[in-house]
């Protein structure tokens, strides 16, 4: 485990957060266009959860094999939705945006800790040789 937090349903919190987690990258030695790319990232699965789900969620930093996980658990079972572009909307855009960043993203049903239903959307970055964009 490289980071972990449960988060109100507000849009703060997750911003409040990300102090947090950009430090435990940090820590482990994360490369900065990964840090920025997850932190974009993070705030955008984040912001969903919170807009849409409207429960507590938890994210979850991981790394392992040079793969940096992160995880976003809501109590919401319906799926995400990457929507059309639509350059006069004002919103609809995160998904596309984490699909740019991200190495892999996706999501899945699953359960928390006490066993309530919820999904998780996942992002992937890798940070091992020949990740980075020349």
């Amino acid at each position: 485990m490289l980071w972990k937090a449960t988060l109100p349903p507000n849009l703060d919190s997750a911003g409040r957060a990300r102090a947090d987690a950009m430090q435990a990258l940090e820590d482990a030695g994360v490369p900065p266009p990964v840090i920025n790319d997850t932190l974009l990232v993070f705030g955008e699965i984040a912001s969903n959860a919170a807009r849409h789900a409207r429960t507590d969620f938890t994210i979850t930093l991981t790394l392992e094999n040079e793969t940096l996980r992160l995880e976003v658990f809501d109590r919401d079972t319906r799926p995400p939705s990457l929507l059309g572009l639509d350059f006069e909307s004002t919103s609809g855009r995160g998904l596309h945006l984490v699909s740019g960043l991200a190495d892999d993203w996706g999501w899945r049903t699953a359960e928390d800790d006490e066993g309530v239903s919820g999904k998780v959307v996942w992002a992937e970055f890798c940070i091992g040789h020949g990740s980075d964009s020349a």
